[in-house]
This record gives structure tokens, sequence and C-alpha cells, in this order.
């Protein structure tokens, strides 16, 4: 299969898992009145029975998807979750469902770590970024997608009522479930490793295979380098996913959109703004390193992080719906760009055997700290701390305006070592 069906085949599986991790944000309004959920626990669903195994899992995983074959570890993670996703539908209290998002997040571990280090072998280094940024446009491509069609089909339901004794919000899960099955047998059936690369079982070497201790002796080396960085992306990584998981329900309840124009206004902002925003930070990285910046993935991750933060501000004070929703678009649009410099700066940085545990490795400080820390600290302010009826509002923008000092401070002190090539290959 050719390298440009291969990535075809990637982008479509990160669609499809962001069409599943994130259509629970849609639904927040028949999920906690059926199953008679706080905010918090709804964060927890949303937040922490994914993100728990989902980073965890993600890390022994990438090892070995450095030392294995990685179309059938990417192919049984597609069909883990796609599985998982199905069995939300089928959920009947709130145990279940965290089991479900639980088993979600098991799978998905298998995609981003192997897809990052695959990617790596097949494109040119000069390429490589802006690949990575066409990859990461599946996610807004399927949180958008998410959010339309889940509004689309609780509109013709009637918002939470059933068809045929089953509940609109279950329905959801069912449908954005199937698609996977028949891309899992694809990957399986269609993709081949490339030419030359190691795997321990083979016995065949073009080099040595890491030892199991490879990647900490490394991180420990470079660790200064490596805690601004993961921890500067984790806190972009809050902004950008407080955005996707709240901002639902600022609408619904703040504003009274029904589920359909939330639903409406949540995916064209997904998948226009947040896929040209990462578009844009790809081409920004390859522009300034052309012209000798060695420094680009820092200075475009920077601007997102400095710039989403002021615009949703800005939104958050506008009483227009109209103004509040352009904004908010232009919000969305820079909260994306730190995602190809979180990547990018890994594969050029990382020796070529870790690649896939150290992607994993951030991947594990943007779940527990950006998805699953962010999003219960909102729900937790909203239920305990800003109880009025703009309360969402509130705890959105304080815990944005918290990870945006945080993560631009971070972000700024890795440029000298980013200008100082030694870390790349020490």
């Amino acid at each position: 299969m050719k390298a440009r069906s291969v990535i075809t085949l990637f982008a479509t599986a990160y669609v499809l898992s962001f069409v599943d991790r994130q259509i629970l944000a849609l639904l927040i309004g028949p999920v906690k009145a059926d199953l008679g959920l706080s905010d918090f626990q709804f964060a927890l669903l949303n937040g922490l029975a994914f993100a728990l195994f989902y980073s965890v899992l993600g890390l022994p995983v990438a090892a070995l998807a450095d030392r294995m074959p990685r179309p059938p570890i990417l192919a049984s993670g597609v069909a883990l979750w796609s599985v998982a996703t199905i069995g939300c539908g089928f959920s009947s209290n709130f145990w279940q469902l965290f089991a479900c998002r639980t088993c979600v997040g098991i799978g998905e571990a298998a995609l981003v770590p192997a897809v990052y280090s695959f990617l790596a072998d097949i494109v040119p280094p000069a390429r490589l970024g802006r690949t990575l940024a066409l990859f990461s446009l599946g996610s807004f491509v399927g949180a958008g997608l998410a959010f339309l069609c889940g509004g689309m089909v609780l509109a013709a339901l009637h918002d939470a009522t059933s068809w045929h004794g089953i509940a609109g919000w279950k329905l959801c899960f069912m449908a954005v479930g199937l698609p996977g099955l028949p891309l899992a047998l694809s990957i399986a059936l269609g993709v081949r490793e490339p030419a030359g690369r190691v795997y321990a079982q083979t016995g065949h070497a073009a080099g040595p295979n890491p030892s199991a201790w490879a990647a900490p002796r490394y991180m420990a080396r470079h660790w200064k380098f490596f805690t601004l960085h993961f921890l500067g992306y984790s806190c972009t990584a809050i902004i950008l996913f407080s955005l996707m998981s709240w901002t639902p329900a600022l609408l619904g309840r703040g504003r009274h959109f029904s589920h359909q124009d939330v639903g409406l206004v949540m995916g064209l902002i997904a998948i226009v703004c947040g896929c040209g925003g990462v578009y844009t930070s790809g081409r920004l990285i390859d522009l300034l390193a052309s012209r000798g910046h060695a420094d680009a993935p820092a200075r475009v991750g920077l601007t997102g992080a400095v710039a989403a933060p002021l615009f949703l501000l800005a939104a958050l004070s506008m009483s227009a719906n109209v103004a509040f929703v352009l904004l908010l678009a232009v919000a969305f649009f820079f909260a994306s760009f730190p995602m190809p410099p979180s990547a990018l700066v890994v594969q050029q940085r990382v020796p070529k055997a870790l690649r896939a545990q150290f992607s994993a490795t951030l991947l594990l400080c943007n779940a527990m700290i950006g998805l699953s820390g962010g999003s219960m600290l909102i729900g937790y302010l909203d239920d305990h701390v800003f109880r009025t009826a703009g309360g969402v509002a509130s705890s959105l923008g304080w815990v944005v305006a918290g990870a945006a000092v945080v993560s631009a401070l971070c972000i700024a002190a890795t440029r000298p070592y980013l200008r100082n090539p030694e870390p790349a290959n020490g």
C-alpha cells in the first residue's frame, strides 16, 4: 500500500477515535438527566474514565510498537474502542458507562504513538511537520462530526426521547461506534511495516534493539527539557480539551441553544477553525524552520497558548450570541496551534527507536493533565464554587486562564534547548 493510502487510513482512524471520544460532550444534557449525574460525575466520564487507561496503557503499548509490527497493534486498538463505544449505548448506569469509556481509552491508547513513529519512518523530514499537522486534523474533523451527527440524531428524536425504547443518546453511541470495525479490518489486511524496520522477534536487525531502560535513561539525561515540554503542552491541552468538553454545556445552559444548534455551531467550529488552526500551525513551523529558526515549534506553540485564552475570555464577556460564537471560533483556531509542535518536537529530538514511547509519555501527560485534570476541575468548580446559572463560564474562564500562564512560561523556556541540537541525538 502506498504511503498516501496508509496516511489516509491512519487519518480516518484518528477521525473515528475523536468521534467516539467526543460524542459524550454533546450528550451532556440527556446523559445527566437519564442517569442522574452531577457535573463532576460527568467530568469523570468525559475525562478520567477515558484518560486513565488511555494514558497509562499508552506506555507499554508504545514499547510494543517500538519492538513489534505496528499494523496488528493498530487494528486491534481500533476494533476494541469501536466495540466499547457501541457498549456505551447499552449502559444503564454510571459505572457501566464508566467501564465502557475506560475500554474506549484502552483501545485508543494503541493509535497515536504507533502512528507517529510509523509516519516518521515513511515521510521525509522536510515534510514531517505538515504531515503530522494533516494527521492532527483528524481530531477536529472527528470532534466536528460527533457534534454535527449527534445533534442531528437528537433533533430527529426530539432530544432525549427514545426510538423503539432506546434512548436517543444511546443510539448516538451505537451509530458512531460501528464504522470502526471495517476500518480495523482494512488496517489489518492492507498496511505493512516499512522495509528494513527493526523489531525484536525477527532476529533481523538493521541496528540495535533498545533495552527496556533506554527510554527512561534518555529521559533522565534530558529531564529539564522534557519536563518543560510535557508540562507546557499538557497545559495547552487543558485549554483545548476544556473548550471541546464544556462549550456545549455553556451554549446549552447559558445561551439556551438547542441540541441541534449546539451540534451545528460546535461541529462547524471544530472542523473549520480546528482544522484551519492545525494546518496553519504545521505550515508556519515548516516556514519558520526553512528560514533558520530552530525554535520554530516553540514559537508556534507559544502563539496558540497565549492567543486562545485571550479570545475565549473576550467571548465570555459578550452578551450577543453572534459575537460570542465568532470570538469562540477564533479561540478554537489558536487552541489547535500547539498540537503539531508538541508532536513534531518529540519525533525530531528523540532517537528513532524510542519515538513511540516518548509520544506515549506526551499523550499520558496530555490525557491526565489536559483532558482529565482540566475537565474534573471545571466540573468541581461548577458544582461547588460557581453554582449560579453562569457557573460553567466562570469555571471555564478561570481554568483556561491559569493553564495559559503555565503553558506560556514552560514553552518559552524550551526555546534555548531547541536552538541547541544536542538533546536530539544525545
